[in-house]
């Protein structure tokens, strides 16, 4: 009997990880995050333009060096969101989709409704989340630097401290996780986010009758207007940050304030000499005034 051949060795396979996107998957994502991006960048020069074409409000100060501090902290939370965020966020998000974990992920039906209802969960646990920015101090102490912005426009929709993004991290992952998430949900709905947060800080005046039917749904200027007011009951008011359904929903939706006579920004810092780059950095980290202290009343604010 001859001697059995030598099997040949088998070329070495890298194991893929059990949450990896298969190489088609994240082909396509990349096509969709690019034609995204493409379509945001687009929306954010039209709502510019209109900035300047219809403006809702007047400024109150030299746009340029207002522009470049909210640019500049804009830049610091955007990179905290893609060091800290986006590596929590995206694992999760994959796992979701391939282990059938997460609330959506147990309703019948096709993907596409599961996904529906993640964008729809996702925003409307935004809308927890900022209510609690609000009420919760030391998130306060980190979501002031956004709201001591003494004028409102496209420019405010990036001015956040980056440890504010931060710490909003956790609870990112947490949405994810719970809802259940996919990768094409979580892209759809930050894109959506994205677009609507430069939307609704955008200084822009839409036609009045337009502006009421679209707040039915949606986050509008002059909604967020009064959001950013220094008169507290109006700043809490249009929590929304997306679909304006949870403002209509547990009844803080206002569109009653004419926007001329809003006062924007929070009663405590109305110096803009402190509302510079180092200062809003440091802001958190400082002895906190109340920053309703002295507040304007809404019949002093709108004379």
């Amino acid at each position: 009997m001859g001697r059995a051949e030598k099997e040949p060795p088998r070329p070495f396979a890298r194991p893929r990880c059990m949450d990896a996107p298969p190489q088609h998957s994240a082909g396509r994502s990349g096509i969709a995050a690019i034609a995204g991006g493409v379509l945001i960048g687009a929306a954010a020069i039209g709502i510019l333009w209109a900035e300047r074409a219809q403006p809702l409000r007047q400024p109150t100060r030299p746009r340029t060096r207002r522009t470049l501090v909210n640019l500049a902290l804009g830049a610091m939370s955007m990179a905290a969101v893609n060091r800290i965020e986006a590596p929590m966020t995206q694992p999760l998000a994959r796992s979701a989709e391939r282990r059938r974990r997460g609330l959506v992920q147990r309703l019948p039906g096709p993907d596409w409704l599961r996904d529906a209802a993640a964008v729809l969960l996702m925003d409307y646990t935004v809308y927890l989340w900022h209510v609690a920015t609000h009420r919760v101090p030391f998130l306060w102490r980190f979501h002031l630097v956004h709201h001591d912005d003494l004028d409102l426009d496209a420019s405010t929709a990036i001015r956040f401290h980056a440890v504010d993004m931060a710490i909003s991290a956790p609870y990112r992952a947490a949405q994810v996780a719970l809802i259940g998430t996919s990768p094409r949900a979580l892209q759809i709905w930050q894109s959506w986010f994205f677009f609507s947060v430069l939307f609704h800080h955008g200084n822009m005046r839409l036609p009045e009758r337009i502006e009421r039917i679209l707040a039915r749904f949606v986050t509008t200027p002059r909604m967020h207007g009064i959001h950013h007011s220094a008169v507290k009951e109006e700043t809490d008011s249009n929590w929304s940050s997306g679909f304006a359904f949870w403002d209509h929903l547990h009844g803080t939706f206002r569109l009653d304030v004419p926007q001329q006579a809003i006062a924007i920004g929070v009663p405590a810092y109305r110096d803009p000499d402190e509302l510079g780059f180092r200062d809003s950095l440091a802001l958190p980290f400082v002895v906190q005034r109340d920053a309703w202290t002295g507040a304007m009343r809404a019949d002093d604010a709108h004379k």
